[in-house]
């Protein structure tokens, strides 16, 4: 990705680190995998109709059920396999999960010795009892 910035300000320097200038336009120019937005769409409607309630699938967090008439129909569609691992393909509603929005972070964050891990493996590291941290 390509990022045009103008060049730093003295005054946008703070000196103690504790804050910093934002909210500049920069200009971007990036390659993004094309997505059909209807996919998600049809992924909703398919849910809806099963008669459950929509809500997501690794940690069953449901945004009508927490934030009323506001989080109604909403969730968030994640391909289960990465397009940049599946490559250019036909997309099914079966290679789409709905997930909420931590759950799909989490599907997404790099750690060394991996890149992306699927609703399913996300579920089975939520029910491992958390780690105590080395000191």
């Amino acid at each position: 990705m390509s990022c045009i910035s103008s060049p730093p300000q003295p005054d946008e320097v703070d000196e103690a680190g504790t804050s910093a200038i934002e909210g500049r336009l920069l200009a971007r120019r990036a390659l993004a995998r094309e997505r059909d937005p209807k996919l998600r769409a049809l992924k909703i409607k398919h849910v809806r109709s099963q008669g459950g309630p929509l809500q997501c699938e690794t940690c069953a967090f449901d945004f009508a059920r927490t934030y009323g008439e506001l989080g109604d129909g909403y969730i968030e569609v994640h391909h289960v396999t990465p397009l940049h691992v599946s490559g250019a393909r036909e997309t099914r509603l079966d290679d789409l999960a709905c997930l909420c929005a931590n759950c799909h972070r989490m599907c997404h964050r790099n750690r060394p010795g991996e890149s992306w891990r699927t609703p399913a493996a996300l579920r089975e590291l939520m029910r491992k009892p958390p780690q105590t941290a080395a000191h």
